[in-house]
């Protein structure tokens, strides 16, 4: 069954072919104030697994990001026009959790300015 009640999947499991497993992305600003935000999913390779640009008011959430496959290795995340910051991609670890998915993050803007990442275990399927 597709768990997927935060980012708006809901039903996808009965979508014929739609057994690979994928990643998303969940932004949220805590922040009082509207911001642009660019995230970028790397692999190894630094290729993009994932790109798109938000513009997010304060106090948000923006759900429903599409799914995307690959092995991510690495989060770029680009507040306004500030340098980019990295981060190791997160591991879950969701099957040693006994959950089936390939993992996702949920990306901060913080109050204090700063930029955190929390890893996921919602089982979404690449559609």
């Amino acid at each position: 069954m597709c768990a997927a009640a935060a980012s708006g999947f809901a039903g996808c499991a009965d979508l014929p072919g739609s057994e690979e497993l994928a990643h998303e992305v969940e932004i949220y600003n805590r922040r009082d104030t509207a911001h642009t935000l660019s995230v970028r999913i790397e692999n190894a390779d630094a290729d993009a697994l994932y790109r798109r640009t938000f513009e997010i008011d304060g106090d948000r959430v923006r759900e429903g990001t599409e799914p995307f496959t690959g092995t991510p290795t690495a989060v770029v995340v680009t507040v306004d026009d500030r340098d980019p910051i990295e981060r190791e991609w997160p591991n879950p670890n969701c099957e040693e959790q006994g959950t089936r998915s390939a993992g996702g993050v949920d990306v901060y803007l913080l109050p204090d300015g700063g930029v955190g990442l929390e890893p996921t275990c919602d089982t979404i399927y690449a559609e």
